[in-house]
């Protein structure tokens, strides 16, 4: 169990609700309702429809950014309405209010401290609740009454953290002189992205090969300006993992590379 719980007055909201309709606005309007000084800010509502591993990679990229005690509110919820559990998260500090579908993957996998809840407390949910609004009408809530002082063990019952739905994402791969790892996520600028780590690269980064498909590329850069532009290029990009790219370009296009596509790094012959 964490320490007792003190918010910063801070909500993030990632979603896949897009920006054409009013169910973000609809979101937000019940946490003001209930926490009219809350901070809320958007991690983004561009997710894929029910992009479920989307979802996970890009909270991962940001709940690090904001201090202790934030509270992130997190939706990409295919099953919505259906016996799948709606729970509470404390980790390292931070609590993730979420559906339990696979979206709290990557928060299980790195937080050193997890107590987790289930949320079925119906006092606290906006009545009536829809079917297929818990985003609205049941998650919503939950982050108002964390904002509002109340503690999570109140909000639900306990919950063991290994019962937590994980989604199947192959993990690292670590051999005697090379690395793999598949793509996790490719951003708007075609940049394709791995959590294959700095600490995990079986050499200097001058005496690697990185391949993809049928790219190859020798050596790591430091930054994009390093290659001539139209050129490819593997660097550690800011979410701490190993990424292929292209300067001025998108290497996801032009190297035919989708999630799921394999990276191997290997230590180029003396």
């Amino acid at each position: 169990m964490p320490r007792t719980w003190q918010g910063s007055g801070i909500v993030t909201f990632l979603s896949d609700y897009g920006l054409q309709d009013s169910y973000v606005a609809q979101v937000k309007g019940v946490i003001l309702y209930h926490a009219r000084q809350a901070i809320i800010v958007d991690i983004t509502h561009l997710i894929p429809p029910q992009d479920i591993v989307e979802g996970a990679f890009q909270l991962l990229t940001a709940w690090r950014a904001f201090p202790s005690g934030t509270i992130h509110l997190a939706i990409v919820d295919p099953g919505v309405g259906t016996a799948r559990r709606a729970v509470l998260l404390v980790a390292d500090e931070h609590a993730f209010v979420l559906p339990d579908n696979g979206l709290a993957t990557f928060i299980l996998a790195e937080a050193s401290s997890i107590a987790a809840w289930e949320l079925d407390r119906p006092q606290f949910f906006r009545h009536p609740v829809s079917a297929t609004f818990h985003g609205r009408d049941l998650f919503a809530p939950i982050a108002a009454a964390l904002l509002t002082g109340t503690p999570p063990q109140d909000l639900g019952s306990p919950l063991d953290p290994t019962t937590l739905i994980r989604l199947p994402i192959p993990s690292v791969h670590i051999g005697a002189d090379y690395v793999s790892g598949p793509v996790v996520s490719i951003d708007r600028f075609g940049n394709c992205r791995t959590l294959i780590r700095l600490e995990q690269l079986p050499g200097a980064p001058q005496r690697l090969l990185v391949r993809c498909n049928n790219l190859m590329i020798r050596g790591l850069s430091r930054t994009f300006a390093d290659v001539p532009p139209g050129q490819p290029l593997a660097l550690l990009g800011s979410h701490g993992g190993l990424e292929l790219a292209v300067r001025d370009g998108n290497a996801a296009a032009q190297w035919g590379i989708v999630r799921g596509s394999l990276v191997e790094v290997h230590v180029l012959a003396e």
